[in-house]
């Protein structure tokens, strides 16, 4: 009888996810008007538009933060920002928000302030007076629906509604052992777009770390927050595990052509997760799963550099952030983090032979 229902639960999972596979996952949306000036927008550090435009908006944002800074041009540069906007309500829905850029310089109020937020679902009237980009895509319009719906973007896959993941956890608990619930969990891997979050959620289902770690390769494919994985380490009882997960995400090629400044609730992240490993060489293999896949400013490179003890650890992580600096002209600046001369000497010569 147990069986029977047990086979029963994963019919009706694998019913309900085939049914939502018909709707297209388009993630949230972000549009930023000016009443005034025209601006550029940056999200996380990337530009998107080439052109300065009063009304910029783009689509496809997934579930994790964001950094957003408007530019405005004229004959008196000025920028707005707000930092950690969250793309999803508390429901777990996808959002469109609506940003004012407020630079009227007499005014105490001026800020980027949210001017409407709706549920992506009720379908607004698609803003094309605006410059609209897809995420991921900066500097490239999108010039019809068309092109947004069948362009190059990169796609994970459909993601779930929170109802359909938390039927998907239920599922999952029907299996007995791990090994049962990572069948279970594997059948959607390849057609499911998985946060960050809700891989941890399903980690939580297994009681040993091979069945964590197991799963984790699984979901990573198509996660969109890749570039955060490695924060999934404090799901694992045991050092090993976790080296074998951050030595997995090391290996794995970069998913994307631009790559986005890291936002700084990203940041504090990163640096808490390595705040909490003892040793210099186990903060340094942390690190090395985003190197190559996330951009940063010196400032956000000081940081780091900071939360290592010794020198030779330090010299290692600036020649391995520098590739991807967003402000190499300042890099010069991380001298005074070194305490010997000998290490200043090595980080001058490494410096001054880059092109």
């Amino acid at each position: 009888m147990l069986k029977k229902s047990y086979l029963i639960a994963i019919f009706l999972f694998c019913f309900s996810l085939a049914y939502s596979q018909n709707r297209i996952g388009s993630g949230g949306n972000v549009t930023i008007f000016s009443d005034r000036d025209p601006f550029y927008l940056f999200i996380n550090g990337i530009q998107y538009n080439n052109q300065p435009s009063k009304q910029v908006r783009v689509e496809q944002l997934k579930d994790h933060l964001y950094d957003l800074q408007v530019e405005f041009v004229g004959r008196v540069k000025s920028s707005l920002s707000r930092k950690g906007v969250s793309i999803l309500n508390e429901d777990g829905e996808f959002l469109d928000l609506t940003y004012l850029a407020n630079n009227i310089r007499s005014n105490r109020m001026r800020s980027l302030t949210l001017y409407a937020m709706f549920p992506t679902d009720n379908h607004l009237p698609d803003p094309r007076a605006a410059q609209v980009f897809a995420y991921g895509r900066p500097k490239q319009i999108v010039d019809s629906e068309s092109e947004y719906e069948y362009g190059h973007e990169t796609y994970y896959g459909d993601e779930m509604t929170a109802s359909e993941f938390n039927a998907f956890l239920k599922t999952i608990d029907q299996g007995g052992f791990d090994n049962d619930k990572l069948k279970i969990a594997s059948m959607s891997t390849s057609q499911v777009s998985f946060s960050l979050n809700q891989v941890k959620d399903v980690l939580k289902r297994f009681s040993w770390d091979e069945g964590k770690l197991a799963f984790a390769k699984m979901a990573y494919a198509n996660c969109p927050e890749k570039r955060n994985y490695m924060l999934l380490t404090d799901q694992f009882s045991f050092g090993d595990s976790k080296n074998k997960l951050l030595d997995f995400i090391k290996n794995q090629p970069i998913d994307s052509e631009y790559l986005e400044r890291m936002s700084e609730v990203e940041l504090n992240s990163l640096i808490k997760l390595m705040s909490q490993s003892g040793f210099d060489e186990d903060k340094l293999k942390i690190l090395t799963t985003v190197s190559g896949k996330v951009a940063f400013p010196v400032a956000s490179i000081r940081r780091i550099l900071k939360e290592l003890s010794w020198d030779q650890g330090k010299l290692s992580a600036a020649q391995k952030l520098y590739p991807n600096c967003l402000d190499k002209r300042n890099y010069a600046t991380l001298l005074d983090e070194f305490t010997f001369l000998d290490y200043k000497n090595k980080f001058t010569a490494f410096v001054r032979n880059q092109k």
